[in-house]
């Protein structure tokens, strides 16, 4: 098995587990480039083992907190409207587990990582505005089972976009309207796709 070859999904599977490692502060920014490289390079079930060998490949890490901005101070406030305002830069920022998602988040990190996971957020609104600015980084956007999301982002200049989410809302599920920029960097919007050996056995067949 370790002999068979991989396809452009599994490479895509074992990179969203190296995201997610970055964002719970597992690996560094700089590991997280140099594992993306092999994971990208790889051409057979062998070639992953080492990449993700030292990471959780189960269920999920245990919930943290967003980290602080330099000099201790947090990077989120509230603008006095119904909004979440999250300031970073260059930094890990995580919202996951159960946190309240006001009518609009907005999330500035330019060449940070960013993950919002609103899985088990409590939702304020039917439809969620989030704006995001990821350039020259990368962002991480999970949404509930079952909702959708309407994305429209600037990635013209050498950004990566990627949406697997459904855009046509639906009656009673959760709405998102993604914004916002990731020229330079990379964004995708999905809902959780556990990782594991035979998922990965079987997205090849």
């Amino acid at each position: 098995m370790s002999r068979m070859r991989v396809s452009d999904a599994e490479r895509d599977q074992v990179a969203e587990v190296l995201r997610e490692a970055a964002a719970e502060g597992r690996i560094t920014l700089d590991e997280l480039d140099e594992r993306l490289g092999a994971a990208y390079a790889a051409k057979t079930y062998a070639d992953f083992e080492p990449v993700v060998a030292d990471l959780p490949t189960g269920a999920g890490a245990p919930v943290g907190r967003t980290p602080a901005a330099a000099g201790g101070r947090s990077p989120e406030h509230g603008d006095g409207g119904d909004a979440l305002v999250i300031h970073s830069q260059g930094s890990v920022t995580v919202r996951k587990g159960r946190w309240r998602v006001p009518h609009r988040v907005e999330a500035h990190n330019k060449h940070g990582v960013t993950r919002l996971d609103f899985r088990e957020a409590s939702l304020t609104s039917p439809v969620t505005e989030v704006h995001v600015d990821a350039s020259w980084g990368m962002a991480d956007l999970i949404l509930p089972e079952g909702s959708t999301a309407e994305v429209d982002v600037d990635s013209s200049w050498f950004g990566v976009l990627r949406s697997r989410v459904d855009s046509l809302r639906g009656p009673s599920h959760p709405h998102f309207v993604i914004t916002g920029t990731c020229q330079g960097g990379s964004l995708q919007v999905r809902h959780k796709r556990s990782f594991s050996w035979a998922g990965l056995r079987a997205i090849g067949g």
